[in-house]
């Protein structure tokens, strides 16, 4: 509400009043747009608004969806009507050709050595399902490899152990399909992209020159993109791999059958024909919004998410899909006639994970990390957290306390693991200060 001296001012006389309400709208209309919690963002859309408006850069890209079978039943249907509703030129590949919801699914797989197929132990899932597709395991097998967590040395599952020969044949299969794109674009099926950012990031630079971009890795000496941040390779990088690849298939094969992880091989093809990584994080990241640490530094200080349009974001859920694109769609409706940003990270910190934290959550765990004491109570793990002035959250399990400095929103536990989170709200506001002071013309990764 404006104070009531202002009123009055402005009510003295007819000559005032006009002005007067002039200035109430702009103020109205400013604070609107202000990046703050705001409580429809997660409302449907209007059905004028097209989300597709805005995206005709798109047709210069072509887009694989990479996948697995214990996953693509659960987790393609979600890319339909969110992540690839606007895309005009993609695929679907995966270890098992089928079709999902009326969607095809090709075997990325088909191509590769028969030999290898036939006598390597990774290709003895693959040739189960050739052979008698999903019948050839139960359904307790499919859930219990599907449900595998992800450790730094990958998944211990025939699935996990298969997907890293199909990066190469991808890149082949991707050139050929649509070999006038500019851009190829790989993602993931837990990959949410933003191509509203995407493609103006893009538009930095020359699709005519070789570029491979997206969120750094290493693995020995190779420096690589991960995968399930989604990444950019540009036409001419793409044939410049592609046809080393396909002169030298037996040195990549034997590498392949040495290595755990395909993004990296993929990594090290590039390299080996002179493509480097542009590294590309946060545009391009490999968490969630629920698991973001926006203050963190991936790649040194000035890299923290905060500042950056976000372009993608990797591990969301297939239920949480229509919700964060509803959140997307409606910001941009709210803004078009502005003519105002993009998001950013700090967007959906303030618009999409802050309306969701409070003061303590049952049955939630907030991915605090640092394990502080044996708490006797949740009160007492909130006082341990409240006595470090740097502590943003914690969390009990059973008699465990755990603390951190991040501010993350994390995920439902079940009521078995027991956990129950909470946040020091009060340093919130503090929080986003401080993030704001360090937004200095921090608005893409460019080189």
């Amino acid at each position: 509400m404006l104070p009531k001296s202002l009123v009055s001012r402005l009510t003295r006389s007819p000559s005032r009043v006009f002005v007067g309400i002039l200035i109430i709208l702009v103020i109205c209309q400013l604070l609107s747009f202000r990046s703050e919690p705001t409580a429809d963002f997660g409302s449907r859309p209007t059905d004028e608004y097209d989300p597709c408006t805005g995206l005709e850069g798109l047709d210069d890209i072509f887009v694989t969806l990479r996948t697995g079978t214990t996953e693509a039943p659960k987790k393609l249907p979600a890319h339909y009507t969110t992540t690839l509703r606007c895309v005009p030129h993609y695929e679907l590949y995966s270890d098992f050709e089928e079709v999902i919801e009326g969607k095809h699914v090709y075997d990325v797989l088909d191509e590769v050595n028969p030999e290898i197929v036939a006598t390597h132990p990774d290709f003895v899932y693959y040739n189960k399902l050739r052979g008698k597709g999903r019948d050839a395991f139960t359904e307790e097998e499919m859930a219990q490899w599907a449900a595998v967590k992800n450790t730094n040395s990958g998944r211990d599952s025939p699935g996990w152990k298969l997907d890293k020969w199909k990066f190469l044949p991808l890149a082949d299969k991707a050139l050929r399909i649509r070999p006038q794109a500019k851009w190829f674009v790989f993602i993931e099926s837990d990959t949410y992209m933003l191509w509203k950012p995407l493609l103006a990031w893009l538009e930095h630079f020359d699709p005519s020159k070789p570029w491979y971009l997206g969120q750094q890795m290493q693995i020995g000496d190779v420096i690589f993109a991960y995968g399930g941040a989604g990444f950019v390779i540009s036409q001419p990088a793409l044939k410049k791999v592609v046809e080393h690849r396909n002169t030298n298939l037996k040195f990549y094969d034997d590498f392949t059958a040495n290595h755990w992880a395909g993004d990296c091989v993929l990594g090290k093809a590039l390299a080996d024909v002179g493509v480097p990584l542009q590294w590309a994080f946060p545009t391009l990241s490999s968490e969630e919004p629920a698991d973001t640490d926006f203050e963190s530094g991936f790649g040194g200080p000035e890299k923290q998410p905060w500042c950056y349009y976000a372009a993608s974001y990797h591990h969301l859920p297939p239920s949480e899909y229509p919700t964060f694109y509803s959140f997307e769609q409606k910001w941009y409706e709210s803004i078009i006639s502005q003519n105002t940003t993009m998001l950013r990270h700090k967007d959906v910190f303030y618009n999409y994970v802050l309306p969701r934290l409070a003061a303590e959550r049952d049955e939630w765990d907030n991915h605090s990390e640092v394990e502080v004491e044996t708490a006797a109570s949740f009160g007492a793990c909130r006082a341990a957290c409240e006595s470090d002035p740097a502590c943003m959250q914690f969390s009990v399990s059973g008699y465990t306390c755990k603390k951190s400095k991040a501010l993350k929103l994390g995920r439902r536990a079940s009521a078995a693991e027991q956990v129950k989170s909470g946040w020091i709200v009060d340093r919130i506001d503090a929080f986003t200060e401080r993030m704001e002071a360090t937004c200095h013309s921090r608005d893409w990764v460019l080189p």
